[in-house]
């Protein structure tokens, strides 16, 4: 049976953590999309944002998610923060499989985040103005999760 599991989210919501637990506990392959990325182009997302800017990146991370639909029959991803609000990826990725939106509260996050300076757009935007503009995408998600736990009993 194929089973597509999308997890979206703001940077540092936990959607690896969560998806790497969701994927043991389905026996599914995981696969982190910006860390696929990373690995392909051999620059960490924030040297990609830096020499060829956010537009080429939307564009490598729809063909990189295009691209892993169409060579696995099942997996659980964590995709990027933004991944959801580009080129129609969020309705791509309904169509084939189901998609979780890991809505961990701000306040958290940043307490995750106050030493990473890894995440480009964290040094333009606050959590906030990202959700704000995010938060029509992560809306139309099948499930919402609030709470670690909940991953594992949704499936």
């Amino acid at each position: 049976m194929r089973q597509k599991f999308f997890l979206i989210g703001l940077p540092g919501a936990g959607k690896t953590t969560m998806g790497l637990d969701l994927a043991v506990h389905l026996d599914l392959q995981f696969i982190d999309l910006d860390q696929d990325i990373e690995k392909i182009n051999k620059l960490s997302i924030a040297e990609i944002f830096k020499e060829k800017g956010e537009a080429h990146f939307r564009q490598l991370e729809k063909l990189h998610l295009e691209k892993v639909i169409a060579e696995h029959d099942s997996f659980v991803m964590a995709t990027g923060g933004g991944t959801p609000c580009f080129f129609h990826n969020m309705s791509i990725m309904q169509k084939v499989g189901v998609t979780i939106y890991v809505d961990t509260p701000i306040k958290k996050i940043e307490e995750r985040l106050k030493l990473d300076t890894s995440r480009p757009l964290m040094q333009s935007y606050t959590l906030t103005d990202l959700l704000h503009k995010r938060k029509e995408w992560y809306d139309q998600a099948d499930h919402t999760i609030r709470e670690y736990k909940e991953i594992l009993k949704l499936f």
